[in-house]
Parts: C-alpha cells; structure tokens; sequence
C-alpha cells in the first residue's frame, strides 16, 4: 500500500494469465503508449511463463490453445524471431490442439483485425439488441458486466471493420493442402448449432442491406453506451473491455490525445504491476505484470485488517481511505435492485459497479475498528447503506452475486455457441457463488440478522442445497459427498458463515465443520499455507476456542514463517472473464497474520 502513489511499478495484488500482457502488447502497434522498459517487461514475463512444452498453460490447468497463440504472437510482436526454438515449439502446440482459428473469440478478434481471417470467421451480436428495455431476455443489460463490456467495444470493432498492422499470424493457422484455412465452427455441435450457424451467417448478410433509421438509433445507441461506460477511474469495468473500449473509441474517430484515450491508457498503466509469479510458481526474478484491476480492493482491505490487528500507526488513515472508496452515485447494477447507492467496488474509482465480496471485504476491515475510534460514526452510516446493497443482492435461490443480480444466469448461454458462458459471471452452482453467498451472510449476521429472517434462511438453504446436493458425488454417502467438489477455501467461508449464524446442532455447520477437520493431514497442514491460515480461522469461528486441530494448524504455519517462506504461497483469487482466476501474493502471509491473531485471541500459546 505504500506504494500506491509512487512513480515505480507496484506490486501487482492480483496477477492473471498473460492474455492481457499480450493484448496490451499488440495493441500497442495502434495506440505506441507503452515505454520501452515496458514493452520488454511484459516480453519477459511472457517468456518466463512459458512452459517446456512451448505451450502456456491455464493457471492450475494444461495447455491452452488461445493463450499460447496470443504468448506466440505478443512475442513476435515484441521482437522475437518467429525460427527461435521457444516460437516454434509454441507454434507446434498451436498445430496440435487445432491451429489459431480454433481459438476463443478474443483471438479470432486480433486475427480479423491483423486480416489474418475474415470477420465472417467472428460471432456477430444485432446492434438491434442494444434498442431493446433492459428487463427484455436479450437485452445486453441481462449479461454480466464483463461480458457487457467487451461486446460492445467488439460490435463496433467487427462493423467497421477494424484493422490493426501487426506481425503476421497466418503461421499458427491449420491450412488445406491447397493452402487454405480451415473454416473454424462458431457454435457447438448438434443440430441447434447448426441451425444457430445458419442464422449467424443470415445475420451478417443481412448486415450489408440498408436498414434505415433502426440501425442508426442502435448503433448510436452502442457508441453512447459505449462512452457513458467510462468510469471514475478512467477505464471500464476491467483492462480487457477498458482495452477494448479504447480501440472502439479510435475507430470511431477518437483521436490519440483525446481525455478518454488518456485516462484509459493512464488506466491500464496503472493496473501493470511487479509480480515473481511466473510459470505457476514463485521465483526470484521481478517482472512486469499486466493485471485486471489497477487495485484489487477486497485485498487491500484485507491488508487494512492485519493492519488494524497489528496496531499499525496508519491504521487510522487506511480505515479512512477504505470509506473514501465507497460508492456514492447510482450505477448498472441498480438496473435490477432496488437499492441506494452504497457498499465497495472490485477497485477504487469503479463507480458504477459495486462488488459483493470487496463489500463483504470492506466490512471486515471496519468491524476491526477500535471502539475509540473518531471513524466509529461514519463506519455505522457505511454499514447501514451496505446491508442495504447486500439484500438487494440476493437472487430468487437464495444465493446471493457478486455484480448484478442475474448474472451467473444469462439467457443468452442457452444458445449452443462457442465461448457464451463468457456473458455470464460464472456458473450459478459453483463454489465462487457459494462463497459470495456465504460471505454475505456472515456480515448480515454480524449487523443483526438472525437464522430466522426469511431472507438468511433463504441464503442457509441455498448453502446448504449446494454444499450436499449440486456440489455432491454421485456417493450415496451424504457426509463425504463434499470431499470432492468443494476446496478448502470455500468449506471455510461457509464454516465461519455457519457459526455466525447457525447452532452447534444445525446440519449445515455439523456437515461443514466434519468435512473440514477431515482435511488435515498428518502434519496438521490443509495444504498450502493459505489453505492452513484460513481453515484454522474458519475451526476457532466453529469451536469459539483453541481446539486440538487448530493448534496444530498454527504450529504448522509457524514452522512455515520460521523457515523463512516469506511469501508462503500465496493463492488464487476469483477473477473474472477471459481470466477466471488471478493469483493474489499476499494471501498466504494475510491469513496467516490474521489466524495467528485470532488464535492469540483466543488464549493460545505460540
């Protein structure tokens, strides 16, 4: 947090995959923003993530066909020589898991641009879609914010049609032997995909006829979205549609020295940031990050917490700044809820989307508060306005979102076409929603909800639905149905959730604390170090004490901080879009101080 004013490079909170650090490399030929310490530092880190194989690998996953064509083409665009041994066994990947056009639709974006595949090879949207109310199921205000804001930067790209000079990629394209492309599929096999084929290609004949003044009011109905969408901050609702949006605004005549183009690159600038997160592990070397978010503000007021705990001289000034960032004017997400304004967004400045989980982040941070405090009163306004956000959050489920109600339920995903879960914000039945859910919960607890009110035990039932039933195997057995499905991460926020809330004797707190003693391993870890800090928080919340498990928990995180593992892991934060995941580098010492307060708390004995 120090060096959050600082003219150098901050450590990145949150890094993702590398798509964005290639998008912003290869947009650079068009925008000639980034420096040139920049442009190599994202060029090295591209290159240090790259694995043996040539391929660049989903985090915790395999090869990725659309990242390694996006590292492969960031690195010619960088200056590598496409005959180097690193470019061609990523080209070779890119072969064998079907050639670039078989990509997401992000890549067959940049190669319609780069004129590498013609636009008719890209998934279209009806400009009409844009003239529709916003309660209308095709409406673009019934998809998430994320998947709103990169189509409607990418309906105005694919009309113009955009073009952008940069290396050419026809190299990772699966040719005919006559020389020809392969035609990519645009939707998902069956008979519903292709009839849903049939009507994208209709769709883009018919775009060539005059319609008159309809497409007039749609388009220019897209291009004042596509302004008023520019937040506080500069950017949009993340560095992809914030990359997106930029490049709309050049082709519509934007010229480089416009405010909008500015803040927005000033934007992306500052949601770069240093990490030594690199090939999915941590080592030694510092290199340039492209991030999602200038700031992650749930880890920030995580970070506020320890520091609160610590007795921090800038506690005080951290508390203070946390409300400063609370949202004051109304928003999209308001679209659907009746709600005032209030609770936190995913980052400072992002005023026009508020954030379940930095809320429920926020809200931790100021409940640490001493009593003393001069802040006290503005703290108890601030919480009355986010318990007010935090109902209207609640889904007819019970479950509750993270950005807009309906989000994780799209109308639009039931058509068969490639990449459509990217219009929702995740799945409906995951483990993300459940934490979210259970988040909520918890803080509407800890301001005076009980067990009792119709809306908790709405969210209780939907936890509880989840935990033993959506999530479950296909065991007989109820009490191990969780073991699989469910990590660590997420068994713990429901636990602490559950003793908020819930009696010793209530299933879902019985289920839960079972299934999470049952994780400790020999060595009284839960896995990674995180897993461990977060775990023994959820066990003292369940046992009101110190118990046996927890102890030994402890003493194993404080082997891990007496052997010097300074950053002890760190974990994978829910991200969003193209980039489901980020990787946050405070996390495992974050929880670790924390746990290790609350078990002193607690009366145990380091």
């Amino acid at each position: 947090m120090s060096g959050r004013a600082g003219s150098e490079p901050r450590w990145s909170l949150g890094v993702p995959d590398i798509s964005l650090a290639c998008e912003v490399l290869l947009a650079d030929r068009l925008f000639h923003d980034l420096t040139p310490e920049e442009s190599a530092g994202l060029a090295r880190w591209i290159r240090a993530d790259q694995q043996p194989s040539g391929a660049w690998h989903l985090p915790g996953g395999g090869p990725d066909l659309s990242l390694t064509v996006f590292g492969w083409w960031a690195l010619v665009e960088a200056g590598d020589d496409p005959s180097a041994e690193h470019l061609v066994r990523a080209r070779r990947v890119v072969h064998e898991l079907g050639g670039a056009q078989r990509a997401n639709a992000a890549v067959r974006m940049w190669l319609a641009m780069a004129d590498a595949i013609p636009w008719s090879w890209v998934p279209t949207f009806p400009a009409e879609l844009w003239l529709l109310p916003a309660w209308a199921i095709l409406s673009p205000s019934r998809v998430a914010p994320w998947g709103r804001g990169v189509m409607t930067p990418y309906l105005l790209l694919s009309r113009a049609p955009a073009r952008v000079h940069l290396s050419d990629p026809r190299a990772l394209l699966l040719t005919r032997p006559d020389g020809e492309p392969i035609l990519p599929r645009l939707t998902q096999p069956g008979l519903a995909g292709d009839l849903l084929q049939s009507f994208d290609q209709a769709v883009k004949v018919i775009r060539k006829l005059p319609r008159g003044p309809v497409l007039t009011a749609a388009l220019a109905r897209v291009q004042r979205w596509l302004v008023d969408a520019q937040q506080r901050h500069g950017g949009w609702f993340s560095a992809q549609p914030t990359l997106l949006s930029l490049m709309a605004l050049r082709v519509l005549g934007a010229s480089f020295d416009d405010p909008r183009i500015r803040e927005g690159l000033d934007y992306l600038r500052r949601a770069r940031g240093r990490t030594r997160f690199a090939g999915g592990t941590i080592g030694q070397t510092v290199h340039l990050a492209q991030g999602q978010v200038s700031e992650p503000l749930a880890t920030t007021a995580r970070l506020v917490r320890v520091a609160v705990a610590a007795g921090d001289a800038d506690a005080e000034a951290m508390l203070a700044w946390l409300l400063d960032q609370e949202i004051t004017a109304p928003g999209e997400w308001q679209l659907r809820v009746n709600a005032p304004a209030g609770g936190w967004p995913y980052e400072p400045g992002a005023d026009r989307y508020v954030d379940t989980l930095t809320t429920c982040a926020v809200l931790d941070a100021l409940a640490a508060a001493p009593k003393t405090s001069p802040l006290q009163t503005r703290i108890r306004a601030a919480a009355r306005r986010a318990v007010e956000v935090l109902l209207a959050m609640q889904e007819h489920d019970g479950g509750f979102c993270r950005f807009e109600r309906g989000e994780s339920d799209v109308f639009m995903t039931r058509f068969p076409i490639r990449d459509v879960a990217l219009l929702t914000a995740g799945d409906p039945h995951g483990p993300a929603r459940v934490r979210v859910t259970a988040a909520a919960l918890r803080q509407l607890a800890r301001l005076g909800f009980q067990a009792d009110d119709d809306r908790v035990a709405r969210g209780l039932e939907f936890l509880w639905r989840r935990v033993t039933m959506d999530l479950s195997s296909k065991t007989s057995d109820l009490s191990s149905r969780t073991s699989d499905y469910i990590d660590v991460a997420t068994l713990a926020e429901v636990g602490m959730c559950a003793a908020a809330l819930c009696p010793p004797t209530h299933p879902l707190r019985q289920t839960v604390e079972r299934q999470l003693r049952g994780r400790q391993r020999e060595d009284g870890s839960f896995g990674a170090p995180v897993l461990t800090a977060l775990a023994a928080q959820a066990l003292m919340a369940l046992e009101g004490a110190a118990c046996v498990q927890t102890q030994r928990a402890v003493r194993e995180l404080v082997q891990a901080i007496e052997a010097d593992k300074e950053d002890l892991g760190g974990a994978w934060s829910d991200g969003f879009g193209l980039s489901p995941v980020c990787h946050d580098p405070t996390a495992g010492v974050r929880e670790a101080a924390l746990a290790l307060d609350q078990f002193v708390a607690l009366g145990g004995n380091l």
